[in-house]
């Protein structure tokens, strides 16, 4: 009798951590409806506008603001799930990519919103790679668009600096949609802007160490396309006094830690 009773006990335990598990494993789709743009040309001018009411001048999001009132945001991701981006140019597509990757990053923090973190959405980085998005008629995670799409089909380093994980680490988020005219103007610019930031790349003349955030660590490959690696990217963007310290031979590289607190206004 004590062991059936134990027996009942241990599979009343498996059924409890497998909810458990379910739950914090599972996939959330984001599910719009078709809806239908008769007409109408695809535009970023609402998410422009979300980025104009809810972001400030150091980039940091009012994410408490926007989950009060997101219905912008709402129909800007509605236009998203409809579109195609296929017919678009070159410039208009990447631009439209890094528009999606960032409004669908602040979606996936409001839908999951108070948080310190996207880290503590989901177990094990799974804000990136669980959490479903509906874009131009597919099913996307944020892995998938910025790996997948972003990196695989436009191979151009800079993206990293417009990219925004919701991350006091990562580039700060502009106030401001891309648009296929001033894309490649601002990716120059936002790449400029993050590499001369102390707490993105620091110099240490004296111990011969270079200190740059570990993005470049992680896309460590994508600093190949066009220069020698790291250093010769890095080279092209610093102060020319700094050129030579980073190229030198005898430098160490220390990645510095990623600071993965929300870039929130609260």
């Amino acid at each position: 009798m004590k062991t059936r009773t134990l027996f009942v006990i241990l599979l009343l335990c498996l059924s409890v951590l497998s909810v458990l598990f379910l739950y914090h494993f599972r996939v959330e789709v984001d599910v719009r409806a078709q809806l239908a743009v008769d007409g109408t040309s695809f535009s970023h001018d609402l998410f422009n506008q979300v980025l104009q009411e809810h972001v400030n001048a150091a980039g940091q999001v009012n994410y408490a603001k926007l989950k009060a009132n997101p219905e912008k945001l709402e129909k800007y991701l509605d236009l998203l799930a409809v579109a195609n981006p296929t017919e678009l140019s070159y410039n208009a597509q990447l631009a439209f990519w890094v528009n999606a990757y960032n409004a669908l990053v602040i979606k996936g923090v409001i839908d999951h919103y108070p948080t310190t973190s996207v880290r503590k959405v989901k177990w094990f980085g799974g804000f990136f790679y669980r959490l479903k998005f509906q874009v131009g008629g597919k099913t996307y995670t944020l892995n998938e668009i910025e790996h997948g799409i972003i990196r695989t089909e436009f191979v151009d380093p800079r993206v990293h600096f417009v990219l925004v994980c919701a991350s006091t680490g990562c580039p700060p988020i502009e106030n401001r949609a891309f648009f296929a005219e001033d894309i490649e103007e601002r990716l120059e610019m936002a790449t400029l802007n993050f590499i001369n930031k102390p707490e993105n790349v620091r110099l240490d003349r004296v111990k011969r160490r270079v200190y740059p955030s570990k993005i470049f660590k992680w896309y460590e490959n994508d600093f190949y396309e066009g220069y020698d690696g790291v250093a010769d990217f890095l080279a092209d963007y610093l102060p020319p006094e700094d050129v030579d310290f980073v190229s030198a031979a005898d430098v160490e590289f220390h990645y510095l830690d990623y600071d993965w607190t929300l870039n929130d206004q609260h």
